[in-house]
């Protein structure tokens, strides 16, 4: 797993210094929240999408689960990620908005005939 920290920009050269001090609450297990997205993705979206090992990311709204979303098929396997969904760490509340899904349903009709599944 990895952290990001999107409440940072760090300068384009020169010294980078960070001293950090992070604290949250982790209610929902990353492992749950990889199966809300799946779940959702594969209802709402299209049944070849699923979510993957999500990263924990602190932002300035609070610290969530970043989970890619994924396109994949049984001939090809893992085609390529389409996006990615946040869940609220201590509700497990996803946040979706019209965007996001724009996103992920555009990207994975590119790959998909792209990848012609």
């Amino acid at each position: 797993m990895n952290l990001m920290i999107e409440t940072v920009t760090p300068p384009n050269s020169g010294t980078f210094r960070l001293e950090l001090q992070l604290s949250a609450d982790i209610l929902v297990p990353a492992d749950t929240a990889r199966r809300q997205v799946s779940t959702f993705v594969g209802l709402e979206i299209a049944d070849l999408l699923h979510g993957e090992r999500p990263d924990l990311v602190w932002q300035e709204q609070g610290v969530s689960w970043r989970v890619p979303v994924v396109l994949s098929s049984r001939s090809l396997g893992r085609v390529g990620v389409v996006g990615a969904i946040d869940v609220d760490v201590k509700t497990g509340e996803l946040h979706i908005n019209d965007e996001i899904l724009h996103t992920i349903e555009d990207n994975a009709q590119r790959l998909a005939a792209g990848a012609a599944l």
